[in-house]
């Protein structure tokens, strides 16, 4: 924890993430603070806020959070616009929300979970695993994007329509209007960077 907001760093294979006590109170109520507050390890807390902070999470709201991510689904309306020049950012957001609605899931069942690994064997799926991963080897494909769209679309139904049209008009039309669509329209872009999901966008999301 920090007292002023700083970019996430990479050393090696980890990713270091920098919150400040405002950031961090995004969490309550979505799978980043429930993530914190059953598998969280504290090791240092010099001035004994964090702990509280890691407390304070609280549940997640399941239905909610899947109504958000259907939401959010309307960036994968334009895609004849946006692709292929977005197409690494779509598949990064399409992991990102697929992933959080297979979380959500787990969590409705009464098995929370955080670990694709662990989904991937769940679902009896091998190939789930290297789908959902953050980090990826290569380059990103449409084959990718189209699976993780369908697998999405199982769990959230049909996408909405584009009120926008494209990404970059989505940017320009919700400017100065915080929403989860900019700051997914943010994280597709690569506007947001290239640290983890979670420290990549204004707020944590879902």
């Amino acid at each position: 924890m920090v007292t002023t907001s700083r970019p996430s760093v990479n050393v090696g294979n980890v990713n270091v993430s920098f919150y400040t006590l405002e950031q961090l109170s995004t969490g309550v109520g979505t799978l980043f603070g429930a993530h914190l507050k059953r598998d969280a390890k504290l090791l240092w807390d010099e001035y004994g806020r964090l702990g509280p902070a890691i407390e304070d999470m609280g549940d997640v709201d399941t239905d909610r959070l899947l109504a958000r991510a259907r939401n959010m689904s309307e960036l994968f309306a334009s895609l004849e616009e946006d692709l292929p020049k977005y197409l690494s950012g779509l598949l990064r957001e399409a992991r990102y929300l697929l992933r959080s609605c297979l979380y959500a899931q787990a969590i409705a069942a009464g098995a929370p979970c955080f670990s694709v690994r662990e989904l991937a064997v769940r679902h009896g799926d091998p190939n789930l695993a290297r789908l959902l991963a953050s980090r990826q080897e290569g380059e990103s494909t449409v084959d990718e994007l189209n699976e993780c769209l369908s697998r999405l679309r199982s769990i959230i139904g049909e996408f909405p329509r584009s009120r926008n049209g494209s990404l970059e008009a989505t940017v320009v039309n919700e400017w100065g209007q915080p929403s989860d669509l900019l700051s997914m329209a943010f994280m597709a872009l690569g506007i947001s960077g290239k640290g983890s999901d979670y420290a990549e966008v204004e707020k944590i999301l879902l």
